[in-house]
């Protein structure tokens, strides 16, 4: 179709794979371009890469569908309330044929596909010489379907996204169209993922205002973005606000602004938000802030209407829709909002540390655990095997207290000193108030703060067999030792036998790139044979690459992590 095209196919592809990960969702983004003849309808359907993922003869009718679609969509705008002076608009009649065009490529790829487990999502379409190429990304059912989202995908007839990854793949698809559309489209997309996130993040945060009626409340992500940062008489901004349309029922105003505050004057915004609380937040209808009141208890989630930004300080902000997280921004940075704490992560860690311990104990900590999550400044939970030795150690640096066990309430007022809390595997506490010790390793992370590196000291020292539950006063929440999940060794062995055929038959580059990026997930596991063939395979390739194009790819040799052992494996 045109010069460059797996090229830039593969580009797409990339970016859409390190925009996900970063978003924190695993998709496993595969890309193609679809080309359908734009005049000359002698010419076949073309379809890069041309490994056989799709039946290229079921998408030959797509024209026909297209017209279809489009006749049977203008009869249902005619019933619609879409008003007047909008579909009038040029823009929103293109959109609506660009619509008809992008559904019917998606069902026929569905159709043609000879894959069973992937949802294709579809870009907009640019004439390049004799085709219409659509960008394509074919990413894994499953978890796209289990991503908390919204469900209405459009407001006046115009298409928002449902979920924050749905824009993330959006717009990728957007950038690659906007490269299809030069004059010479060019071998790579010129955008990191970086700015993915920012402009997905702008799109979603724009479509959830619009479906209150905000429709061109553009900003608002800045907006948010610029009072989380701020501080008022030295303290963080830590408050909620309700976003939704004036006089909607499901709001109870409470008090009502003379003169509302823009949302975009970042000081006058941060300093109502001072009086909000759960209780009782700011009413914001995506351009103003109109008041302070609540969401009424039987508000109707299937409207759509009504949403929550909870501020927590610090530049970090999440949106919710009722009890799902749909946006979460950290410094700038935004990503599919996670569990506070995994508790699969928990009970695996826990699991793997105390092994004596039995269920009933986990439990019990594991509720400390989460009360330790709601808290809104920083604290520690350490769970020490010998807790009562450890106190008397750490003596006077720790208020020793009579062992008990404490309700949720307690912990509270517990945490509100400084130090750690110090409990048994059983969720006794012994102590409060606790300074850890522990000498400097070079292991920390000079990104984080002072009670991150505190727990990396302790549990490299004196603290070795502990577990630490870190609450920083961002709101991020850790848990140490971070360790590594279990492995058959029979999927890691596979993983390097398929990187190895790939090298030794010169498979193409982008199939040994999946495979070696398989390879790279499970790194931490090689054996030192594993690392040499691995290793050897890698510079293979790229000996060959250089042979061919004159260029290479920089190969670092791995070894064998230092801290693997058999107990990370399920199969020991």
């Amino acid at each position: 179709m045109f010069e460059h095209q797996a090229d830039l196919r593969w580009s797409m592809e990339r970016l859409a794979a390190e925009a996900l990960e970063r978003c924190g969702v695993e998709l496993d983004p595969r890309g193609f371009l679809v080309g359908i003849p734009e005049d000359d309808q002698s010419l076949p359907v073309q379809i890069e890469p041309r490994r056989r993922a799709f039946d290229v003869e079921q998408v030959v009718g797509v024209l026909d569908d297209i017209d279809a679609r489009l006749r049977r969509r203008l009869r249902e705008l005619a019933r619609e309330d879409v008003p007047e002076e909008v579909e009038e608009q040029e823009y929103f009649q293109r959109a609506v044929l660009e619509g008809c065009r992008r559904d019917a490529v998606v069902d026929a790829l569905q159709v043609a596909a000879r894959f069973t487990d992937r949802t294709v999502i579809v870009g907009m379409s640019v004439v390049l010489g004799d085709y219409r190429i659509f960008p394509v990304l074919a990413v894994l059912t499953e978890p796209w379907e289990e991503i908390p989202g919204l469900g209405s995908d459009s407001v006046d007839g115009l298409g928002v996204p449902t979920s924050f990854p749905e824009a993330v793949v959006q717009d990728v698809l957007r950038a690659t169209s906007r490269e299809l559309d030069r004059l010479s489209p060019t071998t790579m997309l010129a955008v990191d993922s970086g700015a993915v996130l920012r402009s997905a993040a702008d799109t979603f945060v724009n479509g959830i205002a619009a479906r209150t009626g905000a429709t061109a409340a553009h900003g608002l992500r800045d907006a948010l973005d610029a009072v989380s940062a701020q501080t008022y008489e030295g303290r963080a901004s830590l408050g909620t606000m309700v976003l939704a349309p004036r006089g909607h029922p499901a709001v109870e105003v409470a008090v009502t602004f003379t003169h509302p505050v823009p949302v975009g004057v970042a000081r006058s915004f941060r300093k109502v938000l001072e009086m909000s609380g759960v209780k009782l937040r700011l009413l914001c209808d995506g351009r103003e802030i109109y008041g302070l009141g609540a969401v009424a208890a039987d508000y109707d989630r299937s409207t759509e209407e009504v949403y929550v930004v909870r501020v927590d300080g610090n530049g970090s902000w999440e949106v919710r829709h009722g009890p799902h997280a749909l946006l979460r921004v950290d410094h700038g940075q935004p990503t599919l909002p996670q569990d506070r704490m995994d508790d699969e992560v928990f009970v695996e860690t826990f699991s793997r540390v105390f092994p004596q311990q039995d269920e009933a104990g986990r439990s019990v900590v594991w509720e400390m655990a989460k009360a330790c999550t709601m808290q809104r400044h920083g604290t520690m939970l350490v769970v020490h095997p010998d807790a009562v030795a450890e106190g008397e150690r750490l003596l006077p640096q720790a208020q020793l207290i009579e062992a008990t066990t404490v309700t949720a309430r307690t912990l509270r007022a517990m945490t509100t000193v400084d130090g750690a809390v110090l409990i048994s595997p059983d969720g006794t506490c012994h102590a409060i108030g606790v300074i850890l010790d522990g000498a400097a390793t070079g292991t920390g992370d000079g990104s984080r703060g002072a009670r991150y590196n505190s727990a990396i000291r302790y549990l490299a020292g004196a603290g070795r067999g502990s577990m630490v539950i870190i609450v920083s006063e961002d709101g991020r929440i850790d848990l140490l030792p971070i360790l590594k999940r279990r492995v058959s060794r029979g999927r890691v062995q596979r993983a390097v036998d398929r990187l190895v055929a790939a090298a030794r038959e010169e498979e193409d580059y982008e199939t040994f790139a999946r495979l070696d990026r398989t390879v790279s997930g499970l790194e931490f596991y090689l054996s030192a044979e594993q690392c040499d063939v691995v290793n050897e395979a890698r510079e293979s390739v790229e000996q060959r690459r250089w042979l061919e194009e004159r260029v290479r790819m920089q190969v670092t040799p791995i070894q064998p992590h230092p801290g693997l052992d058999d107990s990370y494996f399920v199969d020991a």
